[in-house]
């Protein structure tokens, strides 16, 4: 798989499936394996709408990307971590501002 095609497709499709809670999201590509991983990290426990919208993101990069064997999405509780966000790989969205009460 093209990996930048792959975080190309991720960030338009990442940015159109968040909630207010949401800080990040990340992806990973396993060429091994051919595993897609799309992970979700939210400010507070994750509601039912974070998981409905890292669902709906791995639906839309699988349709964009047949070469793809499995598939696992998780939504995290990363509130107050914005820093150890910014190092991470794979950063398809990076919320900059405050997160709103």
């Amino acid at each position: 798989m093209d990996y930048q095609a792959l975080m190309n497709a991720s960030r338009w499709i990442a940015k159109n499936n968040l909630t207010d809670k949401v800080c990040a999201v990340r992806v990973g590509w396993d060429n091994d394996t051919s595993k897609l991983t799309v992970i979700y990290y939210v400010d507070g426990p994750p509601t039912e709408d974070e998981e409905d919208e890292c669902e709906i993101t791995m639906a839309e990069l699988l349709a964009q990307f047949p070469d793809v064997v499995q598939a696992e999405t998780e939504c995290l509780d990363y509130a107050g971590k914005q820093a150890e966000l910014r190092r991470m790989e794979g950063l398809a969205y990076l919320r900059e501002d405050e997160p709103r009460a």
